[in-house]
């Protein structure tokens, strides 16, 4: 069901961005000028894929199958992540821009010129789904609201690269676990047998600060 989940969550956003490309054409600053009535692209949606680092170790709790003794071990600290961003461009005066202008279905120019910001840019970025085995071991809706801020820069008309610094949620043994390391679990004068990822009582969502690295795909 989570793979499910997870392609069509792929194929949505796969839809979505090839529904939003639309023909443009890179003009003059002085053809937009006689054109007259320039819009600027100011703030910007879009959707992002990238890769995270948190900053803290995660870790799996683990019956072993041998002696039935608690093991905790490191698990990956890296995640793939799926997002949405809005973005706001600063100190446009000193990057400068490009203007554009739409093309119709044969290839002709139509309606206003339009100005892009090139260069810097706040982030603000919500992430969709996380894939790590801190989370289960696949790709999966967050289902804690997660993401960050940081700062992006503009390529040409639709692309935007990001360094985000962003609190994600990891499912995480309870710190009582800790004490439990290499002994047995007894609950009920009886061994614990295993211990699953979606249990409360032993398991809990966890913030922890991270770094991201992210390309952004601009849909307006």
């Amino acid at each position: 069901m989570k793979k499910i989940t997870t392609l069509s969550t792929l194929l949505l956003l796969t839809n979505l961005v090839f529904g939003q490309v639309e023909g443009t054409k890179e003009i003059t600053k002085n053809d937009a000028d006689a054109l007259g009535n320039i819009k600027t692209k100011g703030i910007k949606y879009g959707i992002s894929m990238g890769f995270n680092r948190a900053f803290d170790n995660l870790y799996d709790a683990r019956i072993s199958p041998v002696d039935t003794t608690l093991i905790l071990q490191k698990t990956s600290n890296i995640s793939f992540l799926l997002s949405t961003s809005v973005s706001f461009p600063i100190l446009k005066s000193w990057f400068g821009g490009s203007y554009y202008r739409k093309l119709d279905a044969s290839g002709n120019p139509i309606g206003d010129p339009y100005f892009v910001p090139r260069g810097l840019s706040v982030i603000a970025s919500l992430n969709l789904v996380t894939f790590n085995s801190a989370l289960g071991g696949s790709g999966l809706f967050n289902q804690k609201l997660d993401g960050g801020l940081g700062l992006g820069y503009t390529f040409g008309e639709n692309v935007q690269i990001a360094l985000t610094y962003e609190m994600i949620s990891f499912r995480q043994p309870r710190d009582f676990l800790k004490n439990y390391e290499g002994k047995v679990v007894k609950v009920n004068n009886q061994n614990l047998s295993s211990i699953a990822i979606d249990n409360n009582d032993y398991y809990i969502d966890k913030y922890v600060p991270s770094i991201s690295f992210k390309v952004i795909y601009i849909l307006n």
